[in-house]
């Protein structure tokens, strides 16, 4: 049986920080800089290869021309628990459009993105393994303290698709009201929406809000999308943030890593309300060590957005997680910035639907010390938050990539848990691959978890060296 994920590559085309060596290929152009892009495969059965099929297609929905030694679809395999990394793409130079993934077996997928400023700026986001009718982008920005935003939809049914976009500005901001787009999207194809040339936004310097696409045969079409925030501030070193789209809404949002005046670093946490009007509070939980931070309530009208900025220039430094409540209770979509002003890093998650919740998450992506010195190692921390908000035993299980060999585990004992691993065997060594984190304490409690990529004590400032995905809840 066919699985199949779909990944969006309309502007959002990167250089991996994996282990690959090869030549670069320019890809999508936007914001007057080159885009490109690597993704990994990760095979999650422990029984049976994968075999994939990648398709690329164009924005046009025609298959994309590919480089000499390859076909399209693309054929591979992805050996059992292995992981695939595609750097360069299999593509053609000046590829613009979309990947569709059909696998015999369960794959996560993640995209790493770079924008191709002197020093590059950094996005990640994973696949999609379904589309739905309506998605939701909870933060979109036009000349907003120097951030401008993108979006892609891609048609992820076996029809043409026709969509509605529709603009809500943020609550309170003195926003303008944004007239609806409507397009036909054919199977397999993405389209970009760039709020900087978008007609709709020619008459506005300043916009905040978010945005509700549907299709208009809600039985037989889907829709899957990804988002991107770049910030101009610093000319030769643009700053990304990446999200995906919300196929659905919860009546809470678990956030599971919260930073306030952490060396500079800071959180905002931007909600869509998806229902009526109703109050939002982010309540805090502070990781072992840290303050106690009070709740913020702010009413949000139907169908409106808001934003819970924490500071980055005061005194008193705030870890850990949050979850966002809603009073009466209605659907919202959440996604988070990371910032760091002063060096120009930027990145961005989803927000977690406790639903989905699992003892076990599964993180493709985990480096140590990846790199040289000299430009700066690249690491990962691994951030994680009870989904019941009480203390739990957590894992996290190492699964190195071939030809090194597997770390000591390492494990934490509370509602939210923060595994800096900037140095995992301890000796300076270099290491690749993945990690599976998991509840020990019998208590069933579900979990969740971001992971933050980011290059360490980087020569270049500013420079962008921040991406944040999703860990995999099983």
């Amino acid at each position: 049986m066919k699985k199949i994920f779909s990944i969006l590559f309309a502007l959002v085309l990167a250089i991996s920080f994996v282990a690959v060596q090869g030549p670069g290929k320019t890809y999508a152009q936007g914001f007057g800089v080159s885009w490109d892009s690597s993704f990994q495969v990760m095979n999650l059965s422990a029984t049976d290869a994968a075999a994939i099929d990648v398709y690329y297609y164009n924005q046009d929905g025609s298959l994309a021309t590919m480089d000499a030694s390859y076909s399209n679809p693309d054929h591979d395999t992805v050996a059992i628990g292995a992981s695939n990394t595609y750097f360069p793409i299999h593509a053609a130079a000046g590829f613009d459009g979309s990947v569709v993934i059909n696998s015999t077996q369960d794959v996560a997928v993640i995209s790493n993105i770079v924008v191709g400023t002197t020093q590059k700026g950094l996005g990640s986001y994973v696949a999609f393994k379904v589309g739905a009718p309506t998605i939701y982008f909870p933060l979109l920005m036009k000349g907003n303290a120097n951030n401008t935003s993108t979006f892609n939809v891609q048609n992820t049914g076996e029809n043409d698709a026709e969509i509605t976009i529709h603009f809500a500005p943020m609550a309170g901001g003195g926003f303008a009201s944004i007239t609806d787009i409507t397009a036909t999207i054919t199977k397999g194809a993405a389209h970009t929406y760039d709020l900087s040339t978008l007609t709709e936004f020619s008459a506005v310097t300043k916009w905040v809000g978010g945005a509700t696409v549907s299709v208009t045969d809600t039985v037989n079409d889907s829709i899957a999308g990804v988002a991107n925030t770049v910030s101009v501030k610093y000319t030769t070193a643009y700053a990304l943030g990446t999200y995906n789209a919300f196929t659905s809404g919860s009546t809470s949002s678990v956030i599971p890593l919260i930073q306030e005046n952490n060396n500079g670093n800071r959180t905002s946490v931007n909600c869509l309300n998806l229902g009526g009007a109703t109050d939002m509070t982010i309540t805090f939980t502070p990781s072992s060590g840290m303050p106690a931070k009070a709740p913020v309530t702010t009413a949000v009208g139907a169908g409106g957005m808001t934003a819970f900025i924490q500071d980055y220039q005061g005194t008193v430094k705030f870890l850990g997680s949050a979850v966002i409540t809603t009073n009466p209770q209605v659907n919202i979509a959440c996604v988070v910035n990371q910032q760091k002003p002063a060096t120009g890093t930027l990145s961005t998650y989803e927000g977690f639907n406790p639903a989905s919740a699992s003892g076990t998450v599964l993180l493709p992506l985990i480096q140590s010390r990846n790199g040289s010195e000299a430009n700066g190692y690249v690491y990962t921390s691994i951030n994680l938050a009870t989904s019941d908000g009480n203390a739990h035993a957590v894992t996290c299980d190492f699964k190195p990539a071939p030809t090194y060999t597997d770390p000591t585990d390492v494990t934490g004992n509370a509602k939210s848990i923060q595994f800096l691993q900037n140095d995992i065997y301890g000796t300076g060594a270099r290491f690749i691959g993945g990690a599976i984190c998991t509840v020990t304490d019998g208590s069933g409690a579900g979990l969740f978890a971001v992971v933050n990529q980011t290059r360490q004590n980087t020569p270049v400032t500013p420079r962008d060296t921040l991406s944040t995905y999703n860990g995999f809840n099983q």
